[in-house]
């Protein structure tokens, strides 16, 4: 039976990631099946876990996933594997706020063994009350043992084993120093290099001599196959229970279909490396996946999406601003509506320029008119809530770097784990969104991956035209001429039927119906207590004419059968002031998507928190369809 344990530390510096590495390459060795994964948001840590176990590590993390979420991808990866290996974050209760987000938190989540890693260099028998402490802050947190790093002696090991004998914790033995795994930091992170793999196998090996790995695998976790659909089954239930940070987000397997299959082209490179591997996989879900080299190819691959993840381009500033060709294509995608989604170093290389330590300055894509310095670093460094007008995602802000010459607006508000509103932007241009903040959406809850301009091919002209229209009710027949030539306050007097909740729920249906009918190409739509908005494609005016006394004479008509209304007395829709042409270049069909969708929120004032609770449920069914 496979096992499983999560590798943690009373504080940061242990030696988490050294002790994780060569147990990974220690029993891949040994012909195990190792999967690894890393608690919290770090990219790096990853990529050198991948490497020691020779799989793909995977992302775990409290604060950007949910509970269901973080269950369905520990169990999609730890179906596949021997052995499991978790590599905490920081000392063991540390998370963004409190312990949320912590290693603790997680191993909770998951119901696997905390195996303590220790630098005892400079400690003995003072161990024991902070092991007990450790152990009895939270007693669901299992600590299933303790591996002392940093020991040079039998005799200083003795003290330490005592210590763990009155706390009642197994030790699973000390690991003597050795500068041969000494992993050494440089620039954001760790060292990533090719002749690691030979750190890697030092590790494996003096570990795999001082460490009791027999011991080891006895307290860790037994862990058995599951299939999927076992754990789906409890989402509800888990769904209501959840309390972290994130809210509720779709588990894997429940992505909506999208009905075009997207092109899609992810840098990948030494300058740009830094992807979460379930991104990737719900991208793939989305479309064919293309990796492309800003560095080394001079054209883009025909893609729908494109994804500038991020990395260390400060580091290859000289070749990406002598590829002319590929900043050129990156820019020309930018103006033909692509959608591009830059993040931290993707976003430092839309920029017109990224300037180095020493003060000179690279020329870059020159999709926005700000550059990124690498001058005064300055650590910026936390959990981000990115709050759109219709989302919120979650994301993980780490940079040294500042930007300079910033004349932009940001298009959504961003906040701390502690709710803090700070400084940190999101820019837009066109069908471009960047930001320094690495944000996950590995769960399918990004809708602007997906939303609006991907009902064509996204980025592709758009065969026809957007139309805004709005529909109000009145108790007599007033024609629409009437309507256009009087005054707005002509508008406001009329005698409006305001519905009531069965009558919403009943022109809900209606205006379903007559899109279906007569196969409107509908957007978006609304139901309020005294208007319809409507967002539909026609392909020219006279087509939108039409529709809209499709739409008016159908659901008219069987609103009045519906009430049972005497001929001569019904109630009719009106349509108010104009039937507005929107812009599909500008964004503007997003925001007037973003008002349809909002729009409810805005009048709780004016007809109650019920009255808008019961709207916003309409509108969410309305505009999933029949």
């Amino acid at each position: 039976m496979a096992k499983a344990f999560l590798i943690a530390a009373p504080w940061s510096n242990s030696g988490k990631t050294t002790i994780t590495l060569g147990l990974a390459r220690y029993f891949s060795n040994k012909n195990y099946k190792v999967q690894t994964f890393k608690c919290g948001p770090d990219y790096i840590d990853t990529i050198h876990h991948s490497r020691a176990a020779k799989r793909p590590s995977i992302n775990l993390d409290s604060v950007l996933m949910s509970d269901t979420h973080i269950q369905e991808v520990f169990t999609k990866y730890t179906n596949e594997a021997d052995i499991s290996i978790v590599e905490g974050v920081m000392g063991l209760f540390d998370g963004a706020v409190k312990d949320q987000g912590s290693s603790a938190e997680l191993a909770k989540k998951l119901n696997i063994p905390v195996v303590l890693v220790v630098n005892a260099k400079a400690m003995a028998y003072t161990i024991a009350p902070i092991l007990y402490g450790l152990k009895t802050f939270d007693p669901e947190v299992k600590i299933a043992g303790v591996l002392f790093n940093f020991v040079k002696t039998e005799s200083h090991y003795a003290f330490l084993k005592e210590a763990c004998e009155t706390v009642g914790i197994p030790s699973l033995g000390y690991i003597p120093p050795n500068d041969d795994i000494k992993i050494p930091s440089r620039h954001l992170g760790l060292h990533i290099e090719d002749k690691f793999e030979e750190l890697i196998e030092n590790a494996a090996s003096h570990i795999g001599t001082h460490a009791n790995i027999k011991e080891l695998l006895n307290v860790a976790t037994s862990i058995k196959n599951t299939e999927i659909d076992d754990v789906t089954k409890e989402i509800h239930l888990l769904a209501k229970k959840e309390t972290a940070i994130t809210s509720v987000i779709n588990p894997i397997g429940f992505h909506k279909k999208i009905k075009t299959k997207l092109k899609i082209a992810v840098a990948k490179d030494e300058a740009f490396t830094f992807t979460y591997v379930e991104n990737l996989a719900y991208l793939k879900q989305l479309g064919d996946v293309t990796f492309f080299s800003p560095i080394h190819d001079t054209k883009l691959p025909d893609a729908d999406i494109i994804y500038l993840a991020g990395g260390y381009p400060e580091l290859y500033l000289e070749q990406l601003s002598s590829n002319a060709e590929m900043k050129t294509a990156i820019k020309n995608a930018a103006e033909d509506g692509i959608k591009i989604l830059a993040e931290c170093g993707g976003m430092m290389y839309l920029g017109n320029q990224i300037i180095n330590a020493d003060g000179i300055a690279f020329n870059m894509a020159g999709v926005f008119n700000f550059s990124t310095t690498m001058e005064q670093k300055k650590l910026h460094l936390g959990y981000r809530k990115v709050v759109f007008e219709d989302e919120t995602i979650w994301g993980h802000e780490f940079h040294y770097s500042s930007m300079i010459h910033d004349q932009y607006d940001s298009i959504a508000k961003v906040y701390t784990a502690r709710e803090k509103e700070i400084a940190t932007k999101v820019f837009s241009y066109k069908n471009v969104m960047a930001s320094y903040i690495h944000l996950y959406w590995g769960a399918g809850n990004f809708n602007w991956l997906t939303r609006l301009n991907g009902i064509n091919p996204i980025g592709k002209p758009l065969d026809k035209e957007y139309y805004f229209v709005t529909f109000a009710t009145a108790k007599s027949r007033i024609s629409d001429r009437m309507v256009k030539y009087n005054t707005s306050s002509f508008i406001r007097n009329l005698d409006a039927l305001i519905f009531e909740e069965d009558d919403l729920e009943k022109m809900m249906s209606l205006f379903k119906k007559a899109f279906k009918r007569y196969d409107i190409d509908v957007v978006c739509f609304n139901v309020l207590p005294d208007h319809i908005h409507i967002l539909l494609k026609v392909e020219n005016k006279e087509e939108l004419t039409t529709q809209i006394k499709n739409i008016k004479g159908y659901t008219s008509y069987k609103f009045q059968r519906f009430k049972e209304w005497e001929k001569g007395k019904q109630k009719v829709w009106v349509q108010k002031f104009h039937r507005k042409k929107i812009s599909a270049t500008d964004g503007s069909i997003e925001r007037v998507t973003n008002y349809i969708k909002n729009n409810h929120y805005k009048h709780e004032a004016r007809w109650g928190k019920e009255m808008r609770e019961f709207i916003e449920s309409l509108h969410t069914q309305g505009n999933q369809g029949d």
